[in-house]
């Protein structure tokens, strides 16, 4: 990896659709050269697929948070089995990880209510391995 790598990685996780030949001219190589780096990055694992960056307000999931959980004995698979056996349609967990210190996973997750989040944690509650949870809402992402 060298710098004209990393800058040809900006340019694709900012538009993964964009052309080899939009990114010859933005980082001055040809378009076989700027081929040649991608393939040999996906090749080597660097990048490993591209995505699509969804507009959850257009689809109306306008509140997004973040639900710290607290686990007691129970494994962290088992628990987030049971959470993701509990998610109704009208949420998105969009992330979820296993973190380290007071709270041990943490989701991020968009829903179209207050209400939805309310009986989402209340869910989340029931669970028995469960000890507690923190719901921190997003202002801006």
């Amino acid at each position: 990896m060298d710098k004209l790598d990393y800058e040809i990685l900006k340019i694709l996780k900012n538009n993964g659709r964009i052309s080899h030949e939009s990114i010859a001219k933005q980082v001055q190589l040809s378009r076989p050269a700027v081929r040649a780096r991608i393939v040999s990055m996906e090749a080597s694992g660097i990048i490993n697929g591209y995505s699509t960056k969804v507009n959850y307000d257009a689809m109306g999931f306008n509140i997004q948070v973040f639900v710290y959980i607290k686990v007691g004995k129970m494994s962290y698979n088992l628990v987030m089995d049971q959470i993701n056996a509990s998610i109704p349609e009208r949420l998105i967990v969009e992330d979820s990880y296993r973190i380290s210190g007071e709270w041990c996973i943490l989701l991020r997750v968009m829903c179209h209510s207050q209400e939805d989040i309310t009986q989402f944690v209340d869910g989340i509650l029931m669970i028995d391995s469960v000890v507690a949870t923190n719901t921190v809402f997003i202002f801006k992402s």
